[in-house]
Formats: C-alpha cells, structure tokens, sequence
C-alpha cells in the first residue's frame, strides 16, 4: 500500500490531515512514522499488525516489571476518574489484562457490577478470583449479549485498534442511555517527547503495537468524528522525574532508585506541574454517545 493510499485508509477524520514524515524505524521494525501537522496525531507505515494471540507487553519483554511495580499506576488512574463512578452502576473493561482496574474498582466501589473483554488466559486466574465478574473473549460477545453498560473503559487498548471506527461503534452499542466511555492513551505529548525532545526516547516511544499514536487532542476529533460527545479530557503523567532523569542521562527506561529517594519530596509537584501543563505521556478522555 502507497502512503497516499494509507492515508485514505485511516479513520476520520484523519484521512484528511496532512503529514510529514518524523522518522525512519520504530523500536522493533523498519516502519516509519508520519506526523500530522497538528502534532496531535501520527501512524507507522507501512501499517504493522500483531498477533495478540502471542503477544507479550513490552514491560515484560524488556524486564521492566519489577520497576513498574513501583509506580502506582492503579491507584493514581483510579484518582483521576473516581468521579466518574457514582456509587452503584454496570462497568466494561475491555482489554482488563489481569483485571488490576477492576479489582481496585471492587475495592473502591463495591456496588458496582462488573464485567471485561479478555482472550489472555495467562491472567485468567487473577481475573477468576474477582467474585461476580462476568468475562467476555470478545466486545462482539459482549455486546451481543444485550447487557448495556454505564461506564465502557478500555485502558491502553485503543492505539492497538487497526479498525477504530468500528470498535467505537460496537462501544456505542454497549453503553446505556447515560453511559460514557473512558479510553486512556499512551499520549504525543509525553514530556520526554514535547517538552525535552529526547532522541533515545523517540527511538524507543515508537512501536509496532502502536500502529495509531494518539494525544487527548485527536482522541477527541476521533471520538466527535464517530457519533461521540466528549465530556471531560484529562491529562495524567503516569512516570516521574526519576524515570525522566534516567532517559536525559542514560538515554534507557527503568529509571534508578539513586534518583528516586533523593528527588521523592518533589515528584508529586514535578507530576502537577506536567499535568497542568499539559506536557503529560498519558490522556484520558471520556466521551458519551450523541
């Protein structure tokens, strides 16, 4: 496929943008990147696709897991949207992994009725031991079920999607008649990125499973192109200056305890401070159906 003819094939209203090229090589291919001249949104080509069926995540591939561990990603996700959960009502999760979100959504709102898409039976045991939840290998599954949901949330799922246009209608179809969408993004406005143009951290941001790279900016246009209201946007810096650090001197991820224990006292301003800039590496938006 030309470029032309891949531009004509992304979802609107991207297809009308026009593009430059940012860079030759993701992190573990030879596609290239193609920005918008908005900045707010950008695509690999020739388009990348994955097998989820065999997919490991990055963080394991790369042994990051013990590190992520010590970010409080549940937690502080949970902090921005709370209010977005009243104090009973019905919850999809698509793409729930080992079901973390949902099990900190029992804890925090244990009136909630809750329900997930996942195909990865490696985290199935986890998802298994949250009593009540009911558990979908598919959103056409879970929609065609006739269950309507009040909250459909999908958590670094949507730059995965090739075909957004119909994920998000199948989403509609799910949602009740005040339900919402909460979709979170890795986003293009990421500090290391927008704010510090780090090199070695572009060549890493970039990534197969990403064929589409969003920011809150063009989930937004995506969302009201596809028959959605957006309600709240919402900037997060989920990784702190000890990570930052790390990249701008080492040019690696996985930040370094040194860093961590003597900048600890000012990481939660350095995380404000990002966020009411609107220099953050993740977006959140939520969005009901018009």
């Amino acid at each position: 496929m030309s470029l032309r003819e891949a531009i004509s094939a992304l979802p609107a209203p991207f297809d009308s943008d026009r593009y430059a090229l940012l860079r030759r090589g993701v992190f573990d291919g030879p596609e290239e990147v193609w920005r918008n001249e908005a900045g707010d949104f950008a695509f690999l080509h020739p388009r990348p696709e994955t097998d989820y069926s065999a997919y490991v995540p990055r963080v394991a591939s790369l042994a990051l897991t013990d590190y992520k561990k010590t970010r409080p990603v549940i937690a502080r996700r949970f902090e921005k949207i709370a209010h977005q959960f009243d104090e009973k009502g019905r919850v999809l999760e698509i793409g729930a992994a080992d079901g973390a979100f949902l099990h900190h959504l029992a804890r925090e709102r244990p009136a909630w009725e809750l329900a997930c898409v996942e195909v990865d039976q490696n985290t199935r045991a986890s998802r298994d031991a949250l009593v009540g939840l009911v558990q979908y290998e598919t959103l056409d599954l879970a929609v065609g079920s006739g269950a309507h949901f009040d909250r459909v949330c999908a958590f670094h799922v949507l730059e995965h999607v090739l075909e957004p246009a119909g994920f998000l209608e199948r989403c509609r179809e799910g949602l009740g008649a005040a339900g919402r969408v909460i979709f979170e993004v890795p986003s293009l406005d990421d500090p290391l990125l927008s704010l510090y143009a780090c090199d070695a951290y572009e060549a890493f941001y970039f990534q197969r499973q990403h064929p589409y790279v969003y920011s809150a900016a063009s989930v937004a246009r995506l969302l009201e192109a596809h028959g959605f209201e957006v309600v709240e946007t919402i900037h997060h810096q989920r990784y702190g200056l000890e990570n930052h650090l790390q990249w701008l001197t080492e040019g690696r991820p996985g930040g370094r305890e040194s860093f961590r224990r003597i900048f600890a006292d000012g990481e939660s301003a350095y995380l404000a401070g990002l966020e009411r800039s609107g220099h953050v590496d993740t977006a959140i938006v939520v969005a009901r159906a018009r």
